[in-house]
């Protein structure tokens, strides 16, 4: 007799749902290949716990499965808003610790930046590294990193290391399995009156804007304001202070959190949130958006099928290319980081060229743009060329005017 698993929500513990969104055959976004060859791929399973709202996957892929099979797939987050963050800190929950030594650490691989700032007015600095020794191939990041932020690994390196005063942890918590252990295991690096910094990516534009490229195996929560809120009071903190900046696509939630004087209340913290649609009208919303995206690009890429090209090819653009199913219509793959260049991205029927290469094809009719919107205009004009006869620009994010999704309809 078969029984059905049940999976629970990683922070409340709930069981969760079954009126997610479902996504089949994915392929692996890091997977890009030197030959065209069958991409990995996987199913995605997107939910919403009922009880606490935080949406989550329901079953993240294994960690070798997400492995990087190339040295050079690395990720770049925010920094723009880190002085004004530092800032904060010196001026109201750290005030006094630049009257007395101290320590800074990060156990993340984007928290350098945030220690040089804190560096400047004093404050000793140590980036930790706490992923398990290296096993099998591959090159171990963010998947791997985040199995360190247990307990009885950073109670480890509190020994070896001693504790700091302010612990950082950028951009990697929506990455953890269990992000309500890593929580407590990064309690174990804090003084008596240490803080925690927590930075992670708010989902609320891009599920307002019904952006699907936006969707990754490997960000296992897509926190917002109020779920981050419950996870720090879940794992024993009291939120001091949060800063939210914004973004063009995705705002940075900064939460300064203190260790609850009294844990047995915080363990027991009210996990009932009130009901938000914004994710069922996400999930709804799918299909739509399918069936734009594909007859918007099969427009443009014309009766030859090969009028469309699609530069900057990041995990959102693979996501956004194989989700839609679109790597027929994709004739020129185009981006300049060299170690992509003759690289097939995962499910892509071409390889990377750079965009020198794309002004000498005559095919294009239309280039979509999966770049932020912030540096649109830096491209357009690298590739004035295209645009002096003729070929239309479109981002591929819905919350940019001017995007596939918005003049999509116009194309039918």
């Amino acid at each position: 007799m078969r029984t059905t698993a049940i999976f629970r929500c990683r922070l409340c513990g709930d069981p969760l749902t079954e009126d997610g969104l479902s996504v089949r055959q994915i392929p692996v976004c890091n997977r890009f290949t030197a030959s065209k060859e069958p991409a990995e791929r996987h199913d995605l399973r997107l939910d919403q716990c009922s009880r606490c709202q935080l949406i989550q996957l329901r079953e993240p892929p294994v960690i070798e499965a997400v492995t990087p099979k190339l040295s050079w797939i690395k990720y770049r987050e925010p920094e723009g808003h880190l002085d004004s963050v530092v800032e904060n800190l010196l001026s109201r929950p750290c005030a006094n610790f630049g009257s007395k030594p101290g320590a800074a650490f990060g156990v993340g691989p984007f928290d350098q930046p945030l220690l040089d700032r804190l560096a400047q007015p004093g404050l000793s600095s140590l980036a930790l590294d706490p992923r398990p020794p290296r096993t099998g191939e591959g090159f171990p990041y963010l998947e791997s990193w985040q199995l360190g932020l247990n307990t009885k690994s950073l109670a480890e390196i509190a020994g070896a290391k001693g504790k700091a005063d302010i612990v950082s942890c950028r951009y990697l918590l929506e990455h953890c399995h269990d992000p309500l252990g890593a929580l407590q295991g990064m309690r174990q690096l804090l003084s008596t009156d240490g803080v925690l910094i927590i930075e992670v990516p708010d989902s609320t534009k891009f599920l307002a804007a019904h952006d699907y490229s936006f969707l990754w195996e490997e960000h296992i929560s897509y926190f917002v304001e109020s779920t981050l809120r419950l996870l720090a009071t879940r794992a024993g903190f009291e939120v001091v202070d949060l800063y939210r900046y914004a973004g063009e696509l995705e705002d940075a939630l900064v939460a300064v959190m203190r260790p609850s004087a009294n844990m047995a209340a915080a363990q027991a913290a009210q996990t009932h949130l009130s009901q938000s649609d914004l994710f069922r009208s996400y999930v709804s919303g799918l299909q739509a958006a399918r069936d734009i995206v594909q007859s918007s690009v099969a427009a443009a890429a014309g009766p030859a099928g090969d009028g469309v090209a699609l530069f900057g090819i990041g995990h959102q653009a693979v996501m956004f290319v194989n989700l839609f199913g679109l790597s027929k219509y994709v004739a020129a793959a185009v981006d300049d980081d060299p170690n992509k260049s003759g690289h097939f991205p995962p499910g892509f029927e071409v390889p990377v060229i750079p965009s020198q290469a794309l002004l000498q094809d005559g095919r294009i009719r239309t280039c979509l743009l999966a770049v932020p919107p912030g540096i649109e205009h830096k491209i357009r004009g690298k590739l004035a060329a295209l645009g002096e006869r003729g070929v239309q620009f479109h981002s591929i994010f819905a919350g940019v005017p001017g995007s596939l999704l918005s003049v999509g309809s116009s194309w039918r």
